[in-house]
C-alpha cells in the first residue's frame, strides 16, 4: 500500500457494474477507501456491501446531482484523492443516417458535459489540497472509425478534455490520465451479444492477443495510473484493447498471423 491509498478516498462514477465495479474492487484490494457513485443507488449499495465500500447516488447528466455527491463524499467519507470518471451513456452500432438525434443529445449531455462537471466538482477539493489523481474512461472508438457514431465522438472529446485538465492542473499537484478500453466483456456488452448486435467471435479475431478484454484488465490499468507508481505520468492515453488497434492494418495483408 502506498502513501496515497492509505489516506485517501477513491470515487468511481458508474461503479455499480462492468468496468466501474471491477475497478472499485481492485482499488479496495489496493487499500483505497472506495465510494461507488452510480445512477442506480440500489446496485451501488449492493456492490459496495460486497467489497466493503461506500455508495452514493449520482446522475452525471445533472450538475446539481454531481455537486451534491461531491459534497457528500467530502463531508461523510473523507478527502477525495482519486476519481475514476467511468459513468457513460452507451450506444449500439448503426449508420450515421439512422442516428436518433434525441439519443445523440443524451450521449453528449452525459459523456461530454457529464464528465466535465464530474471532474470540476470532485477536482475542487483536490485543488484545495494541492494533490490528487484522476482517470477518465475513454474508448478505442475515440481513436478510429466505428459504427458508434455518437459514442465515439463523445469519447474523442473526453481524450481532449483529459489533456486539457492535465495541463491546467499539473502544477496544482493533480494528474489526469485516460484509459481507453477495447472490446470488453461487460454485462452490457454481453447483453448486446445476446441480442445479435455484436459478434464476440468477430471481435476476438480482430485482437492481436486473441482474446477479449476482461473488466479487471481495465481496472488494473486504472489502479496503476491512480497510484504513486505513476507519479510522473499525466495527460497520457492508454489503450487496454488486447491489441485491437495494432491489428487493424494487418487485414490489408491477409490478416494476423496464426
Amino acid at each position: 500500500m502506498d502513501r496515497t491509498t492509505s489516506a485517501d478516498v477513491a470515487v468511481i462514477t458508474g461503479g455499480a457494474g462492468g468496468i466501474g465495479a471491477a475497478t472499485a474492487a481492485i482499488l479496495r484490494e489496493d487499500g483505497w477507501r472506495v465510494v461507488i457513485a452510480d445512477l442506480d443507488l440500489d446496485r451501488a449499495q449492493a456492490e459496495a456491501s460486497r467489497i466493503g465500500a461506500s455508495a452514493c447516488a449520482i446522475d452525471i447528466a445533472d450538475k446539481q446531482s454531481v455537486d451534491e455527491a461531491a459534497a457528500w463524499v467530502e463531508r461523510e467519507i473523507g478527502p477525495c484523492g482519486a476519481l475514476v470518471a467511468c459513468a457513460a451513456h452507451l450506444e449500439n452500432p448503426h449508420r450515421p443516417e439512422a442516428q436518433d438525434i434525441a439519443e445523440f443529445d443524451r450521449i453528449v449531455a452525459t459523456n461530454i458535459r457529464g464528465t466535465f462537471v464530474t471532474l470540476t466538482a470532485f477536482g475542487a477539493s483536490m485543488l484545495r489540497r494541492g494533490r490528487g489523481s484522476i482517470v477518465t474512461i475513454g474508448s478505442i472508438t475515440a481513436l478510429n472509425s466505428s459504427p458508434l457514431v455518437a459514442y465515439g465522438p463523445s469519447k474523442s472529446a473526453i481524450l481532449a478534455m483529459t489533456r486539457d485538465f492535465a495541463g491546467a492542473w499539473g502544477r496544482k499537484g493533480i494528474r489526469v490520465n485516460c484509459v481507453c478500453p477495447g472490446p470488453t466483456r461487460t454485462p452490457a456488452v454481453e447483453a448486446s451479444y445476446a441480442r445479435g448486435e455484436r459478434d464476440p467471435g468477430i471481435m476476438t479475431a480482430q485482437t492481436a492477443l486473441g482474446h477479449l478484454v476482461d473488466p479487471r484488465d481495465v481496472g488494473h490499468a486504472v489502479a496503476f495510473l491512480l497510484s504513486e507508481r505513476a507519479r510522473s505520468i499525466t495527460g497520457t492515453v492508454l489503450p487496454v484493447d488486447a491489441g485491437t488497434l495494432v491489428s487493424q492494418l494487418w487485414s490489408l495483408y491477409g490478416g494476423l498471423p496464426a
